[in-house]
């Protein structure tokens, strides 16, 4: 993963728009990594019928206002290549005990962005954290901006699932905090 986000880009986004689960995932490129993570990986679900029944109309003025602060709340960095889906169910081993990543959501954004979303869906051991900031070393507060950039897996869900179990409310927690 540490190797995979070693390839840069000057642009956030991808050449075509791919999926996440059933749902369309929208890369157009863009300079402005805040601007490209508010628009197409937050507010592009407020879009979605089943988030509009999962949320309150506070929820979704809310996330609104965190977009805003995007940039206060997380430090500019550039574009790498991304896997996009990155949890546990998405790394698996090969018949010589190799790891592999299936199942990408692939685009060029933030690394953070894998980070949540391997530390947030749980399962994946803290030695593999340990290994990638050793190659990589993290920005300082990186672990207090996991659940904010784990938004965009929370929302997904929701868009797929809607007021199934406990994602508006871990969503709720995150604008609360963050906005």
């Amino acid at each position: 993963m540490a190797e995979l986000h070693g390839k840069t880009s000057p642009q956030h986004g991808w050449d075509h728009d791919g999926w996440l689960g059933l749902l369309p995932q929208e890369n157009p490129w863009d300079e402005d990594g805040h601007h490209f993570f508010a628009t197409h990986r937050i507010l592009r679900y407020l879009r979605e019928p089943r988030v509009q029944q999962a949320l309150e109309l506070e929820d979704l003025v809310g996330l609104e206002r965190l977009c805003g602060r995007l940039s206060e709340l997380v430090p500019a960095a550039p574009a790498v290549l991304t896997h996009g889906d990155l949890w546990k169910s998405n790394i698996i081993s090969t018949t010589t005990g190799e790891p592999v990543f299936i199942d990408p959501a692939v685009s060029w954004t933030w690394a953070e962005v894998d980070l949540s979303m391997a530390y947030c869906t749980g399962g994946i051991p803290e030695p593999f954290f340990a290994a990638y900031h050793e190659l990589r070393p993290p920005e300082p507060g990186w672990r207090d901006r996991l659940q904010l950039l784990n938004l965009r897996e929370l929302l997904s869900v929701l868009a797929h699932f809607g007021p199934a179990g406990d994602y508006a409310v871990r969503v709720r927690d995150v604008v609360k905090r963050f906005s």
